[in-house]
C-alpha cells in the first residue's frame, strides 16, 4: 500500500472513530441529561429511536449520492453534516431540539458509512476485503470505548453540554482530514480507459437514466442482500442495547458508580476491538458465511440474555461484564461478515448483469457498491428504531429482566434467516 493509500486509511479510521463517539456519548451521559432535562428513560429510548431512524432511513439515499458524486464526496458530506449536528446538540435547551439534532446525526451517519466501506475496500485492495471491513469496525469499537467510558469522565468534569460541543469540533476536523488526504482522482485512476471509452459513446441521457434506475431496482430487490439486512438487525439489537442502555441500566438498577457502569459497558466494544480482525481474516479465508454467521448470532443472542439474569449482588455485575463481552466479540463477528458478503454478493450479481448485457450500465463516478452496503445498513438501522421504545416500555412497566430477554428472544428471531444463506466462492 502506496504513501497516498496509507493516508487515506488512517483519515477514515480516524473519522470512523470520530463518529462511534458521537454516536455513544449520549447514551453515557444521559444521567445528567435526564436529571437536568427531569427525564426517565423514557427519553433515552426517543433519541436513540430518533437517530435510528435518521442514520437507517438515509442509507439508500447515500449509496445513490455516491453513485453520482462519488463516494469520497459522499463520505465528506457525511461526517460535516453529523458532527455539525452533534456540536449543536451542546447548544440546545429544548429537548426537541435535540431530537431533530439526534435525527441530522444519523442522516450524516448514513452518508458516510457506506462510503468508507467502499473507500477502505478499495484502498487496501482485493483479498483484504474483510480485513478493511474489520478495520472499520474495530475503529468503531475503539470510537464507541471512548464515547462510553471517557465521555462519562469528560462529562463529569466539564459537564454534558461541553462533552457533545467536543465530540462535534472533533467530528469537524475528521471531515478537513479526509478533505485533504482522501485522492480526489481515485475513481478516475481505477476506472482508467474503461471510463473514457464510455464516454466517448455518448450514451443517451434519457437511456442513462433509465438503465440507472433499473440497477437501482436491481439492488433494492436483491433477496441476498435483504436476509443479510436481516441478519444484521439481529445483531444491532444484541449489539445495540447494551450500548444504549447499559450505562443507565447499571447506574439505575445495580447502583454502580458512573466510571465504573461505563467501563462495564465498554467491555464489549473492547472485545470488538480484538475480535472483528479475526472474524476479517477468518472471513477471507474461508467463505462459509452460513455457519459463521448463525454461530456468532446465536453466541451473541446468548450474551444478551445473560444480563436478563442479573441480580444486585457482585456476582451479578461479573455476570454483566461476561455477558457483554460475549456479545462484543460475536457481534463483531456478524457484523464484519455480513457486511464484506454484502459487498462480495452485489459484486458477483454486477458481473453476471454486464455478462448478460455485454455492456457496462452506467457512468458515474462510483459503481452500486455503497448502495448495497447502505441499503443492508438501512435494513438494519431502521428496522431497529422501534426496539429503544419498546425496551423502554418494558422496563418501566414489566422490569428490566423481561426487557433483556425479550431483546435477545428477538435478536435470535432475526439471526435465523442466515441459515438460509448461500455461500459465494468469490
Amino acid at each position: 500500500m502506496n504513501k497516498t493509500n496509507r493516508s487515506a486509511v488512517s483519515s477514515l479510521l480516524f473519522a470512523r472513530i470520530i463518529y462511534a463517539i458521537n454516536w455513544f456519548n449520549i447514551a453515557s451521559i444521559f444521567s445528567q441529561i435526564a436529571s437536568d432535562f427531569k427525564q426517565d428513560i423514557s427519553l433515552l429510548g426517543l433519541l436513540t429511536m430518533s437517530f435510528l431512524i435518521g442514520v437507517g432511513l438515509f442509507q439508500v439515499p447515500g449509496g445513490i449520492l455516491a453513485a453520482i458524486q462519488g463516494s469520497r464526496r459522499t463520505a465528506i458530506y457525511g461526517i460535516t453534516i453529523s458532527s455539525s449536528a452533534a456540536f449543536l446538540c451542546g447548544l440546545s435547551s429544548q429537548l426537541q431540539e435535540i431530537e431533530v439534532l439526534r435525527f441530522i446525526v444519523g442522516l450524516g451517519m448514513a452518508l458516510f458509512f457506506g462510503s468508507s466501506v467502499t473507500l477502505i475496500t478499495r484502498y487496501l485492495g482485493r483479498g483484504s476485503e474483510g480485513f478493511a471491513v474489520a478495520l472499520l469496525n474495530s475503529a468503531h469499537s475503539i470510537g464507541g470505548i471512548i464515547g462510553i467510558f471517557g465521555w462519562v469522565i469528560l462529562a463529569g468534569l466539564v459537564g454534558w453540554r461541553q462533552s457533545l460541543l467536543l465530540g462535534g469540533g472533533f467530528g469537524l476536523i475528521s471531515s478537513i482530514f479526509l478533505v485533504a488526504f482522501l485522492p480526489n482522482k481515485q475513481w478516475q485512476e481505477e476506472k482508467g480507459e474503461e471510463i473514457q471509452q464510455q464516454q466517448a459513446q455518448q450514451i443517451p441521457k434519457g437511456k442513462h437514466l433509465q438503465i440507472r434506475i433499473v440497477n437501482i431496482r436491481k439492488v433494492l430487490f436483491d433477496k441476498s442482500l435483504f436476509v443479510f439486512g436481516l441478519v444484521l438487525l439481529g445483531a444491532q439489537i444484541a449489539w445495540g442495547l447494551p450500548l444504549t442502555f447499559l450505562v443507565f441500566y447499571l447506574e439505575d438498577y445495580l447502583k454502580i458508580n458512573s466510571s465504573t457502569a461505563g467501563f462495564i459497558a465498554g467491555l464489549g466494544l473492547i472485545s470488538g476491538v480484538i475480535s472483528a480482525p479475526v472474524f476479517g481474516r477468518i472471513y477471507d479465508n474461508t467463505k462459509n458465511i452460513k455457519k459463521l454467521l448463525f454461530v456468532c448470532g446465536l453466541a451473541m443472542s446468548g450474551g444478551l440474555a445473560g444480563i436478563a439474569i442479573t441480580t444486585t449482588t457482585l456476582s451479578g455485575l461479573y455476570i454483566v461484564g461476561i455477558s457483554n463481552v460475549v456479545i462484543g466479540i460475536f457481534s463483531a463477528g456478524v457484523f464484519t461478515i455480513a457486511y464484506t458478503s454484502a459487498k462480495e454478493a452485489y459484486r458477483k450479481s454486477k458481473i453476471e448483469m454486464k455478462n448478460e448485457q455485454n455492456i457496462e450500465s452506467t457512468i458515474t463516478k462510483d459503481s452500486y457498491d455503497t448502495l448495497a452496503i447502505g441499503w443492508v445498513n438501512g435494513l438494519s438501522l431502521f428496522g431497529a428504531f422501534w426496539v429503544p421504545i419498546l425496551f423502554s416500555f418494558v422496563v418501566q412497566h414489566v422490569g428490566y429482566a423481561i426487557a433483556w430477554l425479550l431483546g435477545a428472544i428477538c435478536s435470535l428471531l432475526f439471526i435465523l434467516p442466515s441459515l438460509g444463506i448461500r455461500n459465494y466462492n468469490i
